[in-house]
Parts: structure tokens; sequence; C-alpha cells
């Protein structure tokens, strides 16, 4: 069912960025794509330590992703940008569904980490090159 969810999520990425529109590209929107990957990554390799342990740096990765959807926002002919960080923010998102079973559970096995740090990669790879 997990599963299922985080392939949901990967799929709506994907139709998100095979829609038409158009977006110029950002330097600054790139970096901090990669830079939220890079954290959200970190995030899930500790997820077998306690969960209060890393709570100031789950809390840091959620506030990532609310600032990109405020400066997507601010930008022009930015829609699909827009929609793909708004799903990250959304509580139906991987990452969300990720925190909180964390949070929930207290730690997580090692091959959940195994298991959801390739989709983790693959959502922000799939940001990261429509940016690009």
């Amino acid at each position: 069912m997990k599963t299922l969810k985080l392939l949901s999520s990967s799929l709506l990425i994907c139709f998100l960025l095979s829609s038409c529109g158009t977006s110029f590209y950002d330097q600054y929107s790139f970096t901090e794509t990669l830079e939220t990957k890079a954290n959200a990554l970190s995030l899930v390799e500790v997820s077998d330590q306690e969960y209060q342990q890393r709570k100031a740096a789950a809390q840091a990765l959620i506030n990532k992703i609310d600032m990109m959807v405020s400066y997507e926002k601010a930008k022009s002919k930015n829609e699909i940008t827009i929609q793909m960080w708004q799903y990250l923010q959304s509580d139906a998102s991987s990452i969300q569904q990720f925190l909180n079973l964390w949070e929930t559970q207290g730690t997580l096995s090692p091959a959940f980490k195994a298991e959801f740090k390739p989709q983790v990669a693959k959502i922000f790879d799939l940001m990261a090159n429509y940016k690009n």
C-alpha cells in the first residue's frame, strides 16, 4: 500500500512534467531543488534513528518546501513548477507521508530506507531536470 502511494506520487510528478507550460531557467530554483533533495535523502538515511533526535531537520525540510512554494509563486509563467512544489507540500506527497510515518513510529527499518531513498531521489531528479 505504501509503495503504491509512493509510486502514485512519482507518477503525478511525471504527469506534471509532461504537461505543457513555459518556465525559464532559474539558477536559484535549480540549486535549491538539489539542496532540498540532499536534505530529504539525508533524512531518509537517518530514519532508522529516533525521529525526536532529527525533528529539527525534518521541520527544516518542511520549511524549505514551504519557502520554495512561495518563491515559485512569485515568478510568472511558472505553473508547473508551482504545482510540483505544492504537491511536495501536500499531505498526499510521499515526503510528507514519510515524515509522518517516521514521527508516528519513532524509527523506520533499514529495509524501508533502502526502498524509499531511490523514490525520493527520482522525484527531485525529475524536478531538477525540468528546471534545467
